[in-house]
């Protein structure tokens, strides 16, 4: 990324962090990962899980949205989007950032569903799984959702860096609230908007 880019980006009020994090890698094809990810038994997680949440091939995705916890809906129909609160983020997405539902390549730090329930452990079995899955899809820009999604990733104070833009991996990170949390705070729902509506500066 050149300094004009980079200039650009500041323009539109976002932060760049050059800070490099430590990532695992698995050596599989994107099928492998998936059938990696589909018969999981590394943490206790697994015996909450109806069905795995991760996409079935690679998207040429402008974005990717990332967050800690699966829906229960979710989990019950193996389908993103299928609760609530992720069907207004779909449409978010295309009303502010006129993007498609092919555009967006959604991916949990979690992989099976936890309850919202954190655990560290789970979190370092799961996290070579989301690595490798951004490998294959190399988008530009990622949507961290929710502190405990901005911690995995090696980030701290997440207050201080929501809505900013950081360097992270070779693309642009930007953190914001997640979802489960902004059903139960609806006051922050507008500070949420802006963030997204940031990132259209980007695309």
């Amino acid at each position: 990324m050149n300094k004009r880019s980079l200039h650009y980006l500041k323009a539109f009020g976002f932060e760049y962090f050059n800070e490099q994090r430590k990532i695992r890698h698995l050596n599989l094809s994107f099928s492998e990962l998936n059938e990696r990810v589909k018969n999981c038994r590394l943490c206790h997680f697994s015996k909450l899980r109806k069905y795995t949440l991760m996409e079935k091939e690679v998207k040429n995705a402008k974005i990717l949205i990332y967050q800690a916890f699966i829906d229960k809906e979710e989990n019950e129909s193996g389908k993103f989007f299928a609760s609530k609160n992720k069907q207004e983020l779909l449409k978010l997405c295309k009303e502010l950032l006129n993007l498609t539902e092919n555009e967006i390549y959604f991916s949990y730090m979690f992989k099976c569903f936890s309850n919202f329930k954190f655990d560290e452990q789970a979190m370092r079995l799961c996290l070579p799984y989301f690595y490798n899955e951004l490998d294959f899809v190399k988008t530009k820009m990622i949507l961290c959702l929710g502190k405990e999604a901005f911690f995995g990733l090696g980030f701290k104070d997440f207050q201080r860096y929501k809505g900013q833009c950081l360097h992270f991996n070779h693309c642009l990170l930007m953190p914001s609230y997640d979802l489960n949390f902004l059903s139960k705070n609806p006051s922050f729902y507008a500070e949420f908007l802006e963030d997204i509506k940031k990132i259209k500066g980007y695309l």
